[in-house]
């Protein structure tokens, strides 16, 4: 593929073409000028940065960059190089950065460095938030007072701002969740009270209030979280009577906003919702020995939702982990690549920031260390690291 200054010279060339060829008014001279559908083809192959620079060229140009068509074609394309996005406060500022999420397949060592990617950074009046839920087709939901809907991938300042989602005395929790049937973009808010709410966000406009849906089963929200085909999953503590299991994964339809509770057995502290296979899954970490490290991971996969039906896995990690994990005190559970690779990561702001990953078909583990480019985190007054899996980039811009 031609580089974007290539590109642009011989789109320069071409236009001068159509000019003379718009003088000739001939019929053979006017056929030549480039097809929309070739266009979009070329323009779905060029890094984000690009396709910003390409909006400038003209109103032709940023026309067609602005077509759906255009959009989820780059989605499309952008799905086959998932990033790792990390977010965290500085200074009242939020910033993203990401990293490509897919390791070097000619890699022969077992621990390197990255230098993470600049996204860009909100200013203090928009970053109240200390939570973010996960991406969404590189959209993010910010998890403040009046929930924030924002694309750190165009680096553009606009964003989509929610109603307030707090009452007097009562606190929400918001979570972010796709239809993909009518492809719109929700965020259920479960109150302090356990009362559950949601507000949509249609092509054009959002939903001016929040609408009440019935919830059958008072719950308080946990850690974790996942949406995956139109259903949210998230983690949470039964507070009715009568319940068998003191925890439960929720599963909210997104479209039909109905909700269904699937109990679990075992105490859910430390574990994360995964995508196995197309499948939900809960992974745990097993600790053990004198400083507490993991040992192994147990992985739960939902095979019948209907009978609420777990499957059970156990990786081993091997020996020279341990040497590995001795630099971190706690690690956090981001998920598994669709190559069958564990994703952890250090939960804190500690420097160095490692992310491992657990190859459950080869057994070995591989350590990246992470480089902000500014100075070292532990330095900076600056909240926990958020890191997610599977974020793509979008090009859709908030206006």
């Amino acid at each position: 593929m031609f580089g974007i200054l290539g590109f642009n010279a011989a789109m320069g060339k071409r236009q001068k073409q159509q000019l003379t060829a718009r003088s000739s008014n001939t019929p053979r001279e006017n056929s030549k000028e480039i097809p929309i559908e070739l266009l979009i083809d070329v323009f779905s192959r060029l890094s984000i940065e690009d396709v910003a620079r390409c909006r400038c060229v003209s109103k032709p140009w940023s026309s067609i960059l602005r077509r759906r068509d255009f959009t989820q074609l780059f989605l499309k394309i952008s799905s086959t190089r998932p990033r790792i996005l990390l977010t965290f406060l500085h200074k009242g500022r939020r910033h993203f950065y990401s990293i490509p999420q897919d390791l070097d397949p000619d890699r022969n060592n077992y621990s390197s460095r990255i230098s993470a990617y600049y996204q860009m950074h909100f200013p203090k009046d928009l970053s109240s938030s200390v939570e973010v839920c996960p991406p969404i087709l590189g959209l993010i939901c910010c998890k403040s007072k009046k929930p924030m809907i924002c694309n750190p991938s165009t680096g553009e300042l606009k964003y989509i701002s929610l109603p307030s989602a707090k009452t007097k005395r009562v606190k929400m929790r918001p979570y972010f969740g796709y239809d993909p049937i009518d492809q719109l973009f929700k965020v259920l808010c479960v109150s302090s009270d356990y009362v559950c709410r949601v507000s949509t966000l249609g092509t054009k406009e959002v939903t001016s209030t929040w609408r009440k849906v019935e919830c059958s089963i008072p719950h308080q929200p946990l850690h974790s979280e996942i949406c995956m085909d139109g259903i949210l999953y998230y983690l949470a503590k039964c507070m009715g009577n009568g319940t068998p299991t003191p925890y439960m994964v929720v599963a909210f339809d997104v479209r039909l906003e109905r909700f269904k509770f699937l109990p679990v057995e075992l105490n859910i502290v430390g574990s994360a919702l995964i995508n196995y296979q197309g499948k939900l899954a809960i992974l745990w970490q097993n600790l053990g020995g004198i400083y507490r490290h993991i040992q192994s991971f147990e992985l739960r996969v939902l095979n019948d939702v209907d009978e609420v039906k777990w499957s059970i896995i156990i990786y081993e990690l091997p020996d020279y982990w341990k040497n590995f994990a001795v630099e971190t005190t706690y690690l956090y559970i981001l998920g598994m690549t669709t190559s069958g690779e564990i994703v952890l990561s250090t939960y804190y702001v500690h420097e160095p920031f490692y992310i491992f990953y657990y190859n459950t078909v080869k057994k070995y583990v591989v350590r990246v260390q992470v480089d902000f480019g500014i100075e070292p985190l532990r330095a900076l007054n600056c909240s926990r690291i958020s890191t997610f899996l599977n974020h793509v980039e979008n090009v859709e811009l908030m206006d």
